[in-house]
């Protein structure tokens, strides 16, 4: 999960994301006093939640912050959080379609069930690919009960939603093109394997998606660092020039990447 928090106290800015980090350990919680620093931060980064107090004592309010964001960030889950109880700043807040309205100090427990009632799903499937290839969904990898299933996702991660034939996967476990009913039906059952094994996190079957013995993957159900970079977001991981290691077609990928 990644968050941004901005407050005019960097005390209060403190607090809320030492929660977060203590709720989600693996996630990425950045806090802010400037709402210019926010709003660069938003331009080149994806964030999923954002916790944004009222009176900032700045020219522009919280609730005028919080229609820019609604209005330039659609998929950002919005929170006010505040000092003030009056309902009127509750009734302006959700009129400008924010998640919820959280009343300082916040705790943990509040926290928790904030962030259950997103209007937009966190993505909870995230997937590496710069540095080794790994899938995570939370903090955990994900396991596959084939070991060539994780290689064939990569490669369909790879292509970014296009198509890919049985063919050019035999192509990739194999290095041949024989096309024999044995090597058809291993194909098959690796796409299956990868359905159950995202299945069992709550991932539908359709994130692999088959059209007449060609696959391809559909991009919106996960968050990838390839496609954050692709996107112009800041993936720190991608300054190490790393891409797949462990997969040598990838190597050709990593020289357009990095060239």
């Amino acid at each position: 999960m990644i968050t941004v928090t901005l407050d005019d106290e960097q005390l209060a800015v403190n607090a809320l994301t030492r929660r977060l980090k203590r709720i989600d350990p693996s996630g990425t919680h950045e806090g802010f006093v400037r709402i210019e620093d926010l709003l660069a931060y938003l331009e080149n980064n994806y964030a999923d939640i954002a916790f944004v107090d009222i009176d900032l004592g700045y020219a522009v309010n919280g609730l005028d912050l919080t229609k820019h964001l609604s209005e330039n960030y659609p998929g950002l889950n919005i929170f006010i959080y505040t000092g003030h109880s009056d309902t009127d700043y509750r009734v302006q807040a959700l009129d400008l379609y924010v998640c919820g309205y959280l009343l300082k100090p916040v705790s943990e427990e509040e926290l928790r069930t904030a962030i259950t009632k997103v209007r937009t799903p966190i993505r909870e499937l995230r997937v590496q690919c710069f540095g080794y290839f790994e899938v995570f969904y939370g903090t955990s990898p994900v396991r596959f009960e084939r070991k060539d299933s994780k290689e064939i996702l990569a490669y369909l991660i790879d292509k970014r939603g296009a198509e890919v034939s049985e063919e050019e996967l035999r192509y990739i476990l194999f290095k041949e093109s024989d096309d024999g009913d044995e090597k058809r039906t291993y194909i098959r059952s690796i796409i299956y394997d990868i359905r159950k094994s995202l299945g069992k996190y709550g991932i539908p079957k359709e994130m692999i998606l088959n059209s007449k013995g060609a696959y391809s993957i559909d991009t919106s159900m996960l968050r990838c660092d390839l496609y954050d970079h692709l996107d112009g977001r800041n993936v720190p991981t991608a300054r190490l020039g790393q891409y797949m290691e462990q997969y040598p077609w990838a190597q050709e990928v990593k020289g357009r990447l990095f060239r």
